[in-house]
C-alpha cells in the first residue's frame, strides 16, 4: 500500500505497500480523485475572486467617472439653466430634475405636477402653454416653444420649451420628455437688440428723408427756374405733381391698375411730375413766350422739349441706374404729350403703350394749363376747363382715367383753389 503525504502539495508516495489488495487501490483512487477536485475548485474560486475583484475595481472607477459626469452635467445645467423633465404617461409618473425646480423657484421636495407647472406661468401665456399639452400628445417631432413664467416675487421670466413624446405601436402616448432653459438673459439681449435696430432704423430713415427732401427741394427750384419762363404764379408744378398723386389714388381703386399703383407709385409720381417739362429750358424765348399762335415751323421746334427733357434725364439714369423716380421722369417727359388716338408727339403712341404715369400726367397738365393764364390765353373756369376735358375722352385722355377725373373733379376744382 502507498502512503499519501498531505502536507505537500504534489501527490508524493512515502512509502509502498501491497498493490495486490483491491480494497486499498480503490480507498487510494478515491482519495486521490477527492484532493484533485478540491484543488481544481481552489484555482477556479482564487480566479472567481481576482476576477471579482477586477470587476469591482472597474465598476468602482466607473461609476467615479459617472459621478463625475453627473456632476459636470447638473454644473452644466445649472450654468445653462436647464431642466429636464420626463412624463411616464403609462405609469402617470412624472419626473422633474433639481435644475428644473430651481427655474420654477419651487421646493424640490414639492412632488412635480402639470397644476404645480402651469401655476408659474404668465396669466397672459396660460392658454398658449396649455396648448402645448395637447400638441405632445400628438406630435412625434422634436419641437419647441417659448413663454413667460412669473414668479411669487412677480419676476418674469423666459423660458424655452423643448419637447419630444413617443408613442406605442398603436399610437397611444407612451412617454413625453424635454427641457426648459432659462433664457431670460437672452431675451433681455433680443429686445435690446431689436430696440437698437428700431431706432437705428428710424434714425437711417430720418436721415433718408432729409436727404430726399433736400434733393427734391433742389430738383423743385431747378424746375420752377425752367417753368418760371412761360407761367407766371409758378405754382404750376406743385398743381399737377398734386393732380397726378390724387388722379392716382382714385385710379389705385380700379381692377386694372390695382397691379401698378401701389404707395411707392403714388410717392414716385407726386416727386417725378414736376421733371414733365424740364427740356423747356432748351427752347428758346422767342417760341416759348410768343403770345400768338405758334408756326409750323415754330411748334416743330417746341415739341422737341420733350426729347430734350428726355434726353437729360436718360444722362442721369446711367449714372443712377434702376432708379424708379428717374425712369417714372423719363417716361413723364417724354410721353405726357402722347395723346391715346396715337395723334400725339413724338413717338405717336397710342392706348396702353403710353405710360400710365404720362397718361395720368396729361390730364393733371391739361387741366392745370386750362384753369391757368399764359401769354398765349386766358384762365378758363373749372367748369369750362371740365367741359374741354371731357371731349378729349378717348382721343386725347385714357377714357378710364378721364371718367375717373370727372367723377371727382370738384376734389381737382378745390385743389387748384388751394394752390392756386
Amino acid at each position: 500500500m502507498k502512503r499519501w503525504d498531505s502536507s505537500h502539495d504534489g501527490a508524493i508516495y512515502t512509502d509502498i505497500l501491497n498493490l495486490d489488495d483491491p480494497t486499498l487501490s480503490l480507498y487510494a483512487l478515491e482519495s486521490y480523485a477527492i484532493i484533485a477536485d478540491n484543488m481544481v475548485q481552489n484555482e477556479l474560486l482564487r480566479k472567481l475572486i481576482l476576477s471579482h475583484s477586477e470587476i469591482a475595481r472597474e465598476l468602482e472607477i466607473a461609476n467615479d467617472r459617472l459621478a463625475v459626469s453627473e456632476r459636470k452635467l447638473k454644473e452644466a445645467h445649472e450654468i445653462a439653466k436647464i431642466g429636464r423633465w420626463d412624463i411616464d404617461h403609462i405609469n402617470n409618473k412624472r419626473t422633474w430634475s433639481e435644475s428644473l425646480y430651481h427655474i420654477l423657484e419651487i421646493d424640490p421636495a414639492t412632488p412635480p405636477s402639470s397644476e404645480l407647472f402651469m401655476s408659474r406661468v404668465h396669466p397672459e401665456d396660460v392658454a398658449f402653454a396649455g396648448s402645448l399639452y395637447q400638441i405632445l400628445r400628438e406630435k412625434k417631432d422634436i419641437w419647441t416653444a417659448r413663454y413667460r413664467l412669473l414668479l411669487p416675487d412677480n419676476q418674469v421670466k423666459w423660458i424655452f420649451f423643448r419637447i419630444q413624446s413617443e408613442f406605442e405601436q398603436d399610437g397611444s402616448l407612451k412617454r413625453s420628455f424635454g427641457t426648459v432653459q432659462d433664457i431670460t438673459t437672452m431675451k433681455e439681449a433680443e429686445d435690446k437688440l431689436e430696440r437698437y435696430n428700431k431706432d437705428l432704423e428710424a434714425m437711417v430713415s430720418a436721415k433718408v428723408k432729409e436727404i430726399s427732401e433736400a434733393q427734391m427741394a433742389t430738383i423743385f427750384a431747378l424746375v420752377k427756374l425752367a417753368e418760371s419762363r412761360d407761367d407766371e404764379t409758378g405754382a404750376h408744378i406743385e398743381r399737377t405733381a398734386s393732380f397726378c398723386r390724387l388722379l392716382a389714388e382714385k385710379a389705385g381703386a380700379l381692377p386694372q391698375f390695382s397691379d401698378t399703383i401701389d404707395e411707392n407709385f403714388l410717392t414716385t409720381i407726386y416727386r417725378a411730375s414736376p421733371l414733365h417739362d424740364i427740356g423747356k429750358v432748351g427752347i428758346s424765348d422767342l417760341i416759348l413766350l410768343k403770345p400768338g399762335k405758334l408756326t409750323p415751323e415754330e411748334f416743330a421746334v417746341m415739341k422737341t422739349h420733350v426729347e430734350i427733357g428726355y434726353q437729360t434725364l436718360k444722362s442721369v439714369d446711367k449714372r443712377y441706374m434702376n432708379n424708379a423716380f428717374i425712369q417714372m421722369g423719363r417716361d413723364i417727359t417724354r410721353y405726357h404729350h402722347e395723346k391715346w388716338d396715337g395723334s400725339g408727339y413724338l413717338a405717336g403712341l397710342k392706348g396702353e403703350e403710353i405710360p400710365l404715369s404720362a397718361r395720368i400726367m396729361a390730364l393733371a397738365d391739361v387741366y392745370d394749363a386750362l384753369r391757368s393764364k399764359r401769354v398765349y390765353k386766358p384762365a378758363y373756369s373749372h367748369e369750362k376747363s371740365v367741359e374741354i376735358m371731357a371731349e378729349g375722352k378717348g382721343k386725347h385722355f385714357d377714357p378710364s382715367l378721364t371718367d375717373l377725373f370727372m367723377e371727382h373733379n370738384g376734389e381737382f376744382a378745390v385743389l387748384y383753389d388751394t394752390l392756386a
